[in-house]
């Protein structure tokens, strides 16, 4: 009957193994109360722990992740350094938009807070609309950068590093893409169509085409048709016939044609506009290379400032810009054996009235450097002058200042009047007061900065003059009547000197009078050795003397120890 004791194993489970995971009684009775049998499937409480804590970490970084910013999530991803102090900044996707003299400025800065610095003002010199507190620039910017990144990355090379990356940078999207992407005899061809291309010498509608290579990326392409060729029979063989059998004519490539281009269009003119395209657009370019900024970087550079207008042809106004740099306040710098500064002035004038009226004072050369420049003692200043043609108006002066040594940078703003010399009656300029004025030989071209028909003319900005040095006077007399015998004009010219007293009222100080004088370019230089120093005004007062009439001007000016 021994075998009628043990219990029956039918419909139960018959291994300790699967009781063990059921977590069943084991079958060697009960534990010992404490004590704990060792079971080779059960989890230590260290594994459990360490598993709980790392599930917590990777739920924190998938929340971090969800939450931060898409584009700086690509950012982070892609490598892309929008404005982080490294030695290479300059050569991310800023390659595409800083200026050679940036780039040489940037390698010379030595320490993380100075290219920090540099990188600020960077982008807000590009900030085009002052009013608001984004960066509209850097905003559309980044974008693009982001977008051709995502969209481009055909390869391992980055988006914004392709051919594609830099146009749609550049330039913007195109209005129209066309795709032939899976075709069977080449490895995918590509073209954009630019409705208006910012560019005026571009004409409306212009085609820039992309080739597939043999890594998969899209380059840019004046032969698309060759140069996605799979097999490379076309350029092997010697009539060259597309899958559609059209003979392919020497730098007439059939998928240019097919998108409009022009079969007059050679394929040198057709390299010529891809080149454009890889460029920043004019209007951009001009934004660039002005100061738009309203505060200084790096630390200030005292600036001066005068602007003179005179007459000009149809309807405009002839000015001088003439800008004084205080020599102390920049760095020298050694050239030929000798310490010279190394200073750039940039600038624009914007109209009051019509925002979108610009004139640009902006390039390297539009500021002309006065040659004693290089004599300038400590007190002096560093003139530069640029001239322009303007509609009469109100207009809003943006200057920059530049000390390419110590890399400092100033800004300066100034609201002025451009008067309208349209009236036929007698008319004066601005009576422009000049630290040196000089007879030429030969009337220079006009627009030329420092030079006024046969005179060279040097403003002084500051109005200020030593007691060493001349007062130089400088105007132009408009539509004064002719004496109908000489055929000449007959004017008066008076001066009068007035000093300024401690109360503010004026006191004449002296006068001098030119009678009958035919010219309409006037010049007076009047010593100032025994002046005293203190604040004064010279008023210019011209009578013609054939009709009778009259006109005054009046100007202030400085007198130094």
């Amino acid at each position: 009957m021994e075998s009628e004791d043990k219990p029956s194993t039918s419909g139960r489970l018959r291994t300790p193994g699967v009781a063990r995971l059921l977590r069943l009684r084991p079958r060697f009775g009960p534990r010992i109360t404490g004590g704990q049998v060792p079971d080779g499937l059960m989890i230590p409480r260290w594994a459990l722990t360490l598993a709980i804590l790392l599930t917590m970490l990777l739920f924190l970084a998938l929340l971090v992740m969800f939450f931060l910013p898409a584009d700086a999530r690509a950012s982070e991803a892609d490598g892309i350094n929008f404005d982080k102090p490294t030695k290479d900044w300059y050569k991310g996707p800023v390659r595409y938009v800083i200026t050679k003299l940036e780039i040489k400025a940037y390698k010379g800065l030595e320490s993380e807070a100075e290219r920090q610095n540099f990188i600020d003002w960077f982008w807000e010199r590009r900030d085009i609309v002052q009013t608001t507190r984004e960066n509209e620039w850097r905003d559309r910017f980044e974008r693009r950068v982001l977008e051709a990144t995502r969209m481009f990355s055909h390869t391992t090379k980055p988006g914004w590093k392709t051919d594609m990356g830099k146009i749609y940078i550049l330039v913007g999207p195109p209005d129209e893409i066309n795709s032939d992407l899976v075709a069977k005899t080449h490895r995918g061809i590509v073209t954009w169509v630019y409705r208006r291309p910012p560019f005026p010498d571009l004409a409306p509608n212009t085609v820039i085409a992309f080739a597939g290579d043999t890594s998969g990326e899209y380059v840019l392409s004046s032969n698309p048709t060759l140069d996605a060729d799979v097999s490379r029979w076309l350029k092997l063989s010697e009539v060259k016939r597309t899958a559609d059998d059209v003979i392919m004519r020497e730098g007439h490539d059939p998928v240019l044609l097919n998108q409009g281009v022009p079969y007059s269009q050679t394929d040198l003119g057709t390299r010529m506009i891809f080149g454009r395209m890889q460029q920043l657009p004019p209007r951009e370019e001009e934004l660039f290379r002005s100061f738009v900024a309203t505060k200084e970087y790096y630390g200030g550079i005292p600036l001066e400032s005068r602007l003179d207008s005179y007459q000009a042809t149809d309807g405009l106004t002839f000015i001088t810009l003439t800008v004084g740099v205080k020599s102390s306040s920049v760095q020298y710098r050694s050239r030929r054996g000798k310490d010279l500064p190394d200073v750039s002035v940039f600038g624009k004038l914007i109209s009051r009235t019509n925002p979108d009226e610009v004139v640009s004072l902006a390039s390297d050369s539009s500021f002309a450097e006065d040659l004693a420049n290089t004599q300038a003692g400590p007190d002096d200043l560093l003139v530069f002058q640029a001239t322009a043609g303007l509609k009469p108006g109100r207009y809003q002066i943006v200057l920059g200042v530049e000390d390419k040594v110590s890399k400092k940078v100033a800004a300066f703003r100034k609201d002025v009047e451009v008067p309208d010399f349209a009236s036929k009656t007698l008319t004066l300029s601005s009576i422009t007061l000049a630290g040196r004025m000089t007879p030429t030989d030969y009337a220079a071209s006009g627009g030329k900065p420092f030079y006024m028909g046969n005179f060279r003319v040097v403003p002084r900005p500051d109005a200020a003059f030593r007691t060493s040095e001349d007062l130089n006077i400088y105007f132009q007399i408009y539509n004064p009547v002719r004496d109908p015998g000489t055929g000449a004009p007959k004017l008066d010219v008076s001066y009068s000197f007035r000093s300024k007293q401690p109360d503010g009222t004026l006191k004449d100080f002296g006068a001098y009078s030119v009678k009958n004088s035919t010219g309409q370019v006037q010049g007076y230089s009047v010593p100032l050795a025994k002046w005293p120093p203190g604040d004064y005004e010279v008023a210019v007062t011209v009578k013609d003397d054939v009709a009778g009439a009259s006109q005054s001007a009046t100007a202030g000016f400085v007198v130094k120890q």
